[in-house]
């Protein structure tokens, strides 16, 4: 269910919840980790009295009237297929072989049952007191998973029962293998049900443990059965997992870091990450070839195209970095028009129930502006982007909440309605409403009754014809039965037809061969051989690894020849799994080839595929740089990111490696991009050893001035290389990009000298540009002498570097005290410092300095008795009068558009509020009133205390093994090695945007600022 996701979602709940200390740890960490839950134990505190975000000035309509109320195209109907008190807050749907509906309840949601918070993380994510137990001896919660079906195929599901109930924090159901199975947080249990009797057989067993609850609208969900017979399921991005496979202990436990796919084998007993990253992950979609589709909490697409062994665009800070520290790159979601956030899960429509235009569309909810939007899909390459064509139902009624969205064994397509006016969580109150709940059917104007078959009371041939039905979900559902319960001699008669049958047929009936057992090598030979390319890519993707190497010559061969784009991506994904040097000549055939390397996909996919053989003994370093630096991807993309890999290992036997590829590459400007990915493995840290022969091959590699073999110079210590980089820096005739990369550099690892030239750099006439570096590499130096100088200058400077300066001096104690003496005398207004910088100052620990801050600034922030009356006062000026847009957009412009942006005009600093939900005023007072209720994660601020006794902030861009990388909006990129950092990054549950926005104000101005903010474009 992805709801609005704020960092503090978690930070804020369970207002009853006790609260124990810290742990104990050095002085320094423990006073920053203190600091954070004192704000969060306030933050806890204090919320009573503000407002909440469910409108219940807007009463519910009943189900019939809500009907009536959606806008549709003339070609369909809206019809509630359930509603309250058969289900309430839906949260997934799906149906079994016999046509029945399963819904699972999700009512315990947000609180788990029997838990408490005994403190959160750097992330500000909850840790609870226990691991909950598994059912049956787990907490009783409110969650349940019911059936339902149509007896008289009228379309009205008049038939109810509970499968399970008191189950705690469940988001997932799905019938399969002889039982049914469940996500429930932290398992995945399986219920047997051999008999079909809907009652389970016994306990539910534990196959798997270990996924996060840290935020329970991000834990593990939508269960899904796979074209292969393997269980997938998404990971929401907030929750961290550690997977233990209980069924099998001698697997290795499995970990990654918020959002992505996973699959399971439920007879082998296999987990793994079939791809990595997305948005909070909340849906699993297979279409008709296979491929896997999720939706994004983001706007301007409709969601991700995931590939097997894919990485994809996360928020680095806040979830985390990826698995693979040398992915060195990831895929975005798909292209799209720009558009409203967002479309947390979808379906591709592929049946013939719908009129034609809704056939092979994205049909997608869109839960924040009350509308399921049809998106046409058209190919990018490897991949697919879309575009939205026209919205399928529609409302005015704020408690329509689509969150899932499933096509029915009848064709129709099935929309569960979480119905509430609340969708996002910010509020620590429980104000949800939990009476109420719809699962609505788009439907044809004339809906033909029809008696569902029960597919499995079937005979296997019966079923093999099902194959050829135009549903989807029929021919999926008939591929399950066959998997389970078909008779596995049909294998051979299928193998038989399968050279000969083209279309949809050919991949479902190659799909039904492996469900019944019999992907043999002769049926591979004749998959990898096939006319249809989708008949190739799961060929491909069904071998075995002894399969792979029998049919080498026949991989190898297609890697150098297919010429149909999605086989040559699933060849490298392939690639990537198939160890020894099949796998990597694979890769390197397709790396090969120049005309795959505009695909938006296929150069990383061949890199990520080269990358897991790095390592092995069949890697040979000179011949690769022989084979590869003359074609494009191995010159764009793979031969420079090895390089990087090489550097980044750093070990000696990596490093000497690194002096191969460098000496065999013959190419200058190949061979300058090398040093530039190796300087980026290097980036803020110094070089501590350096090999003769890597020294050597670095001096020799590139012609001319080559900025990245200079800088490696520097970072290994070479005087003569630091007084180059000096030169540079103060030489006007120098790019200013590489101006501003030396001072960067002469930052991370200069000497005195550096220092004394950076600090004229810095109070000089040079450009603003320049200046700035200069200010900010400055930080890394303890010298008092550094914030005199600054501060001297501070009154005639330009805005943005005065901030740069207040950036600089507070990042210590003894600059600190200059500060507030230029405050003091007037040389500085008090109100340049921001309230994060404010309690940056308060972690330095000098009594002194705090007593100074508290007798100039006071309360930095207001109080809850403030807050609450701002918004009680705000809201009366709101519903007694209307403001006028046009002068609203003015005040936008001067208050808000500095960090926002709203209709495309504003920065980007904050979130772009346009696609936000504008219209729910309690939502948006809650938001402008009190800002740190919700921060969403890209916009969270981090402190870090360094062992130098730097307390320093700012947004978590980048985060590795080896540094993190802090940026705020006025100076370049921060990065920190792990190595100097005492303790952090933590997550700051304060707001950059200030309070008291409003305060000076008059009335008018208010309700101009809040016509504009609510405006259409």
């Amino acid at each position: 269910m992805n709801f609005i996701r704020p960092a503090l979602s978690l930070a804020v709940l369970l207002l009853w919840c006790t609260l124990v200390p810290a742990e104990e740890g050095n002085s320094k960490a423990k006073s920053l980790d203190a600091a954070n839950n004192e704000a969060v134990r306030e933050h806890i505190r204090n919320f009573e009295g503000r407002g909440q975000t469910a409108d219940f000035s807007v009463p519910a309509l009943a189900a019939e009237q809500a009907e009536q109320a959606f806008a549709t195209p003339d070609d369909i109907t809206i019809k509630a297929a359930l509603a309250e008190p058969e289900v309430r807050q839906p949260v997934c749907i799906n149906f079994d072989e016999k046509g029945r509906m399963w819904v699972v309840q999700y009512l315990q949601y947000p609180f788990p049952a029997g838990l408490k918070i005994v403190k959160y993380d750097e992330h500000l994510r909850a840790v609870f007191d226990k691991v909950p137990p598994a059912p049956p001896n787990h907490d009783r919660g409110a969650d349940k998973i019911t059936i339902h079906e149509d007896t008289n195929g009228d379309g009205t599901y008049d038939k109810h029962k509970t499968f399970v109930d008191g189950l705690n924090i469940v988001t997932s159901a799905l019938p399969g293998r002889g039982g049914v199975w469940v996500m429930n947080p932290p398992y995945l249990l399986f219920y047997p049900d051999e008999n079909q009797d809907d009652v389970p057989d016994a306990d539910p067993e534990v196959h798997l443990s270990g996924f996060g609850l840290e935020d329970t609208h991000a834990v593990a969900n939508s269960l899904t059965w796979g074209p292969d017979g393997w269980l997938y399921g998404a990971q929401g991005s907030t929750c961290w997992a550690t997977v233990s496979v209980l069924k099998n202990p001698s697997h290795e436990s499995v970990h990654f870091k918020g959002q992505g796919i996973w699959r399971y084998h439920p007879e082998s007993h296999q987990f793994e990450i079939f791809a990595e990253g997305g948005g909070n992950t909340f849906a699993i979609e297979f279409d008709a070839k296979g491929r896997l589709y999720s939706g994004h909490n983001g706007g301007n697409t409709r969601g991700f195209h995931y590939v097997q062994g894919g990485y994809y665009q996360k928020s680095w800070g806040k979830h985390g970095p990826l698995t693979n520290p040398h992915a060195y790159g990831f895929f975005p979601a798909m292209k799209h028009a720009p558009a409203e956030r967002f479309s947390h899960t979808l379906v591709k429509y592929e049946s013939d129930t719908l009129p034609p235009r809704y056939h092979d569309h994205l049909i997608a909810p869109v839960p924040l502006h009350n509308y399921v939007a049809v998106s046409q899909v058209s190919p990018d390459g490897s991949t697919w982007q879309s575009e939205d064509q026209f919205h399928a139902m529609a409302t005015d009624d704020i408690w329509f909440r689509p969150v899932d969205i499933k096509v029915g064994p009848d064709g129709c397509v099935y929309v569960a309605d979480w119905c509430d006016t609340r969708l996002t969580h910010v509020d620590p109150r429980d104000t949800w409403d939990r009476a109420r709940g719809r699962i609505w059917r788009l439907q044809p104007n004339q809906y033909a009754s029809q008696k569902l078959v029960n597919l499995r009371e079937l005979p296997t041939e019966e079923l093999i014809e099902k194959l050829a039905s135009p549903n989807k979900l029929t021919r999926q559902l008939a591929q399950r039965v066959l998997r389970e319960d078909g008779d596995p001699t049909a294998a051979d008669q299928l193998a038989k037809t399968l050279p000969a049958t083209q279309g949809q047929l050919a991949l479902e009936t190659l799909w039904a061969i492996d469900a019944l057992t019999g992907y043999d090598t002769e049926v591979a030979k004749s998959a990898l051989t096939h006319e249809d390319p989708h008949v190739r890519i799961w060929g491909i993707r069904l071998l075995s690894e002894d399969q792979a190497h029998t049919l080498s010559d026949t991989l190898i061969s297609l890697a150098s020849q297919e010429p149909h784009v999605e086989v040559c991506s699933q060849l490298a994904s392939t690639a990537k799994r198939v160890p020894g040097p099949v796998g990597l000549e694979v890769a390197q055939r397709l790396a090969s080839r120049d005309e795959l390397a505009s695909d938006p996909h296929i150069p990383l996919l061949t890199w990520w595929a080269i990358e897991a053989h790095a390592d092995d003994s069949s890697l040979a370093i000179t011949d690769l740089a022989s084979s590869l630096s003359s074609t494009q991807i191995g010159s764009a993309v793979v031969l420079p990111r090895l390089a990087q890999r090489l550097a980044a290992v750093a070990d000696t036997g990596s490093l000497l490696k690194l002096a191969q590829l460098i000496q065999a590459t013959e190419d200058v400007t190949l061979r300058t991009k090398m040093l530039e990915s190796v300087d980026e493995a290097f980036s803020g840290r110094k070089i501590d050893r350096l090999p003769a022969e890597l020294r050597e091959a670095i001096v020799s590699s590139a012609s001319g001035n080559s900025s990245a073999q200079l800088a490696l110079l520097v970072r290994a210590g070479q005087g003569q290389a630091e007084q180059t980089a000096i030169e540079k820096t103060t030489n006007a005739k120098t790019p200013q990009k590489d101006r501003v990369k030396f001072i960067q550099l002469l930052g991370q690892v200069g000497s005195q000298d550096a220092r004394n030239e950076l600090l004229k750099l810095a109070i000089s006439t040079a450009p603003q540009a320049i200046r700035l570096a200069a200010i900010s590499s400055l930080g890394s130096f303890d010298d008092a002498n550094i914030a005199h100088q600054l501060l001297l200058r501070y009154p005639d400077e330009p805005a943005s570097i005065q901030s740069a300066i207040i950036d600089n001096v507070t990042a210590r104690p003894a600059a600190a005290h200059q500060l507030l003496d230029a405050i003091e005398a007037k040389r500085v207004s008090r109100i340049a410092v921001s309230v994060d910088l404010l309690e940056n100052l308060k972690l330095h620990g000098d009594e002194k300095l705090n007593g100074r801050i508290a007798k100039l600034w006071g309360a930095t922030r207001a109080t809850p008795v403030e807050l609450a009356l701002q918004l009680e006062q705000t809201a009366t000026l709101l519903k007694t009068a209307r403001g006028t847009a046009a002068e609203g957009k003015q005040l936008f412009t001067k208050r808000c558009g500095t960090c926002h942006k709203l209709h495309g005009e504003g920065a980007d600093i904050g979130p772009d509020l346009t696609g936000y939900e504008r219209t729910n005023l309690d939502f948006m007072l809650l938001s402008i009133v009190d800002p740190s209720a919700a921060i969403r994660e890209e916009y969270t601020n981090y402190r870090v205390l360094t062992i130098d006794g730097r307390v320093l902030s700012g947004f978590l861009k980048n985060q590795d093994d080896k540094t993190i990388t802090l940026q705020n909006a006025d100076n370049a990129a921060l990065i920190i090695p792990r190595d100097e950092i005492e303790a952090g990054p933590l997550a700051i549950a304060k707001s950059l945007m200030p309070d008291r926005l409003l305060d000076d104000l008059t009335a008018t101005q208010v309700r101009d600022l809040f016509a504009y903010l609510q405006s259409e474009k």
